[in-house]
């Protein structure tokens, strides 16, 4: 089983991935990322540039007076 379950693995990450990057959907998107500055394969998005005023209009949304969000 454990031999199934690595050959898998390594037939997904070694053939099918590459093959759907090469897809024009995905590339555009890999291309948008790029543009932006995102690296799709970081955990943490906090460094990104523009994450500080994603999260000021977040906090601005849930403390909001008429906000919907903690039952207020």
């Amino acid at each position: 089983m454990l031999l199934i379950a690595v050959a898998a693995i390594v037939a997904c990450w070694g053939f099918v991935l590459p093959k759907l990057a090469q897809l024009p959907a995905v590339r555009d998107r890999m291309e948008q990322f790029e543009q932006a500055g995102i690296n799709p394969s970081a955990v943490f998005y906090t460094d990104h540039p523009k994450m500080a005023e994603i999260e000021r209009r977040i906090d601005r949304v849930v403390n909001s007076e008429e906000s919907s969000f903690w039952g207020r």
